[in-house]
Formats: C-alpha cells, sequence, structure tokens
C-alpha cells in the first residue's frame, strides 16, 4: 500500500482545519439565531406559533447537522496525528487522492463504500 506524502498530508490537514473552522463559524451563527429566537419567544398568534417551532427546529437541526461534521472532521484530525488517515477501514487500501479531496472526513474507499452497503 502507498502512503501519502508528508506534503500532501499537511494539504489534507490544512482543508480540514479550514473545514472545521467554517463549522465551528456556523455552529455559533446557529446558537445566536436559537438563543435571539428564545429570547424573543413566540407571538401570541397560533400561526405564528407553528412557524415559531418549525423555525426553532429547522436551526437546531441545522446545528446539529454541523455538530455531526464537525465530529467526523476532529476524527479525521485524530487519524492524520495516528498516521492512518487514507486508509480505508473497510479493506485497509489506500483512499484515493481524489475521492480525499472530494470527502476529506471519508474513512471509506469506493470499494469499501460498496462492500459496506453490501452487508444492510
Amino acid at each position: 500500500m502507498n502512503k501519502y506524502s508528508v506534503i500532501e498530508i499537511e494539504e489534507f490537514k490544512d482543508k480540514l482545519i479550514q473545514l472545521k473552522n467554517a463549522e465551528v463559524d456556523q455552529i455559533e451563527s446557529y446558537e445566536k439565531m436559537i438563543k435571539e429566537m428564545t429570547e424573543n419567544g413566540k407571538d401570541e398568534n397560533s400561526v405564528d406559533n407553528t412557524s415559531y417551532t418549525m423555525q426553532l427546529e429547522s436551526l437546531t437541526d441545522s446545528k446539529n447537522r454541523c455538530l455531526k461534521h464537525l465530529q467526523q472532521i476532529e476524527n479525521a484530525l485524530m487519524r492524520i496525528g495516528n498516521k492512518v488517515y487514507g486508509v480505508c477501514v473497510e479493506t485497509g487500501k489506500q483512499i484515493p487522492k481524489e475521492r480525499l479531496k472530494a470527502v476529506p472526513t471519508t474513512t471509506l474507499s469506493m470499494e469499501g463504500k460498496f462492500i459496506r452497503a453490501s452487508r444492510i
């Protein structure tokens, strides 16, 4: 199995750190919007209450997606630290660079993805 060079790993690490910073900023933005909504409260109008609830749920869902992605980024950074970044957890083979560029948090090559999907 080929390994990525130190320079390539640093490039992936830099990309992951950029993604991490963007996710942290987005999470903070969602938290601010949620806080503002909850501090302002609901209107007395029942239609507005439904709208309020839907908006609050949407913001919370979006924040939770960002938190999940942030955890995936943190896990990828840990894999870099453990020197196993870019290795498919299903096949043990190197994940192609193109796939890692497209999905830098992935733990599966396309082959590994198909193997895992076939078990479901």
